[in-house]
């Protein structure tokens, strides 16, 4: 087992130091159970970035609360996630994932937005989330809320087919004293802390948490060198102010610590590459403030400002050291009885520096772009109760494009009470990454001799940068969506989709050159371009039932059609398609089970199924993981968890991009004791 980065004890010893600054009574926990009528009047704010019923929302959105959570036994966001139909979560070792809404999942899944309280922890550098970095007190988070489907026209550019906002609890709704620690076989230990209390006229809360993940194995039963330490620690703040404002400060510092192997190009190799372990270090912080406050009208104003700065080393590989500050204003205005408008603005500047290794080289090594945005939003009421229509557009000026519009238009019906039906046309769009249009990465080596080079010497495969050439990624999407709670005890949410892909980012053969050296062999370069060309569809359907006062059954199933294709038939660009078209699971399976016996005893099941991932290059798996909880005294509960029970272990996704090894997921357990006090 590896030992490098900071030590689990560090760890707990910080979290004991916190400990010491405060002890106050705890408030008791809150109840665990929520009626079928509350989940339909469950407030979310992330579809039209105002205070919203589920059931009044024109957009495939899924609340994953706070008690599904805990009741899940997971133990980070990612995992979590897989709760959320049409969410697609592929572990590739045991500190990475791929994360996608709605297809084109990879590590680097560029399509989706992730936010937690407003923030952005979508990478400039390789545009998506770089989820080993990402990650907080989970018994912190409040709920996630998921929007499937474009949400651009809100949120902006690279909110293609979804976004993901991470809320975490109000300071005062975390009073007191929380400490949590834990131990199991993937899980080789982990604990958290957390003290809430009171100052200056507001509620605040600090805590930190530690852990230590064991290693999976290879394809081939061999040590996967994935070992994941990690320490953080965070605040939050809220204060009600006069004149109606209401201001929240937070922050959060972190270190962790990842292991990856890579089978490195290697032209003297026979093989064409060489195994080398590596470490990736990522370090990091930020400070975010945001002010509500309510005008005499009655309309609603929010200013919201961070600054986040991350220090991400894969040793002898690349590194970048990124500072970003964020301003984001919006106001929401009553124009007339029928007319509920949003509108705001923002801004955005992120500066990097980098430092080239052996396989990644970015020119220059410092840049800096910058996203200025505006949009404007209504929801216009056409029968009071009955019928709304909503219309918005996004304008997007950054360093990379010329101004995009992001339109939307959202059509809500509800002829009762228990029942919407919805509609949605949006467009959307992706903007080029750092890393595409300044990086040249070494992809593979091609033996001389092998099958597909029928020369003597080695084929080293480069990626070159484009120029700043590449367009934007476009998308139009088609949603229909149908929500009824048809009995106190039983409810539906189907959603449907049809979306358009155009100038996705390919690449195509370039020019061959010799390089005279020790061996000899030539280079291939691919560029970049945007001839690639897709469409999806597919449906997602979500239940919700309590067949008895003391049991709950969330089944839930996916479906996805994805097909991509070359505009060009330059055979690069077709194997960019070929690699699209095989990078998700037609099926999703999804069944959950609660059941509270009493106060003190909870039982959680949960089934996944995924089917398999293009010719079988994944093959399908079924996974079961199970909880116990007991809880002996109201502010102390030990649970049981075991994860992936079916079968001892089975691999989940092929990474691409880097070139990093594939793991195994095995079998796992752990236990873990919450206390309040």
């Amino acid at each position: 087992m590896n030992t490098h980065g900071p030590s689990f004890v560090s760890s707990l010893t910080f979290a004991a130091a916190l400990a010491c600054t405060g002890l106050q009574a705890a408030e008791p926990p809150e109840a665990a159970d929520i009626s079928l009528e509350d989940l339909l009047t469950v407030e979310v704010t992330s579809a039209a970035r105002k205070a919203q019923r589920i059931n009044d929302v024109a957009a495939a959105v899924f609340v994953v609360s706070r008690e599904d959570i805990e009741r899940s036994g997971a133990t980070s966001i990612p995992e979590v996630l897989r709760m959320v139909p049409g969410v697609e979560v592929a572990r590739l070792a045991n500190n990475r994932w791929a994360v996608s809404v709605r297809g084109f999942n990879n590590r680097f899944a560029n399509k989706l937005l992730v936010l937690m309280d407003g923030r952005s922890i979508y990478s400039p550098i390789f545009s998506g989330v770089l989820w080993e970095n990402e990650d907080t007190l989970l018994e912190d988070i409040d709920r996630i809320e998921v929007i499937r489907g474009p949400g651009a026209a809100m949120w902006g550019a690279n909110a293609v087919n979804g976004v993901i906002n991470i809320i975490t609890r109000r300071a005062r709704d975390t009073q007191g004293n929380l400490l949590v620690a834990g131990a199991g076989s993937e899980e080789r230990a982990l604990a958290g802390f957390r003290h809430g209390g009171q100052a200056g006229g507001g509620h605040y809360r600090v805590w930190a948490k530690g852990f230590t993940r064991d290693e999976a194995v290879t394809t081939d039963g061999k040590s996967g060198n994935d070992y994941w330490r990690s320490g953080r620690a965070g605040f939050r703040a809220d204060w009600s102010m006069a004149a109606g404002h209401r201001l929240t400060v937070s922050g959060q510092a972190y270190s962790s610590y990842t292991g990856d192997r890579f089978n490195r190009p290697d032209v003297a190799s026979p093989t064409g590459m060489t195994v080398n372990n590596l470490e990736q270090t990522g370090k990091g912080a930020h400070l975010l403030g945001r002010n509500e406050w309510t005008l005499a009208g009655g309309s609603e104003m929010a200013l919201q400002g961070y600054v986040d700065h991350t220090n991400i080393e894969l040793a002898g590989t690349f590194k970048e050291v990124r500072t970003t500050i964020d301003l984001d204003f919006q106001h929401r205005l009553l124009l007339a009885p029928n007319h509920d408008v949003i509108w705001g603005v923002g801004y955005r500047r992120s500066s990097d520096r980098t430092t080239s290794g052996s396989l990644i080289s970015v020119t220059p090594r410092t840049g800096a772009f910058t996203l200025a945005s505006a949009f404007i939003h209504d929801d216009i009421t056409l029968i009071p109760d009955t019928l709304r229509l909503m219309l918005g557009v996004r304008l997007e000026k950054s360093s990379f494009t010329n101004i995009e519009p992001m339109p939307n238009a959202r059509l809500m019906w509800t002829p009762s009470e228990n029942q919407s039906i919805w509609m949605s046309l949006s467009r959307a769009v992706r903007t080029p990454s750092r890393a595409e249009l300044d990086a040249q990465v070494d992809l593979g080596v091609l033996p001389g001799g092998a099958p597909g080079n029928p020369t003597p010497l080695a084929i080293l495969t480069r990626n070159v940068p484009d120029d700043h050439k590449l367009k934007v990624e476009k998308v139009t999407a088609y949603e229909l969506g149908y929500r009824q709670q048809m009995t106190p005890t039983l409810s539906a949410d189907l959603a449907a989709f049809h979306n358009e892909y155009s100038d996705l980012r390919s690449v195509a053969l370039g020019s061959q050159r010799l390089v005279a050296g020790l061996p000899p062999y030539l280079v291939q370069e691919i560029v970049p371009n945007n001839s690639v060309e897709a469409y999806t569809r597919g449906i997602e359907l979500a239940l919700d039932w309590n067949p008895l006062s003391w049991w709950r059954i969330q089944p839930s199933y996916s479906y996805l059609s994805l097909h991509a294709r070359s505009t060009t038939g330059d055979p690069s660009s077709a194997q960019t398609a070929a690699r699209i078209n095989q990078s998700d699971p037609q099926h999703q399976l999804s069944l959950r089970s609660a059941m509270s016996f009493s106060d003190r005893h909870n039982f959680d099941l949960w089934l996944r199924h995924v089917s398999k991932l293009g010719n079988d290059v994944i093959a399908a798996y079924t996974s079961l993981d199970l909880r116990y909880a007991w809880r002996p005294r109201r502010d102390f509960e030990l649970s049981l968890v075991g994860q992936n029970l079916l079968d001892r272990r089975h691999p989940e996704f092929v990474p691409d991009l880097l070139p990093s090894q594939a793991c195994d997921i095995e079998r796992a357990f752990y236990v873990k004791a919450k206390w309040l006090f």
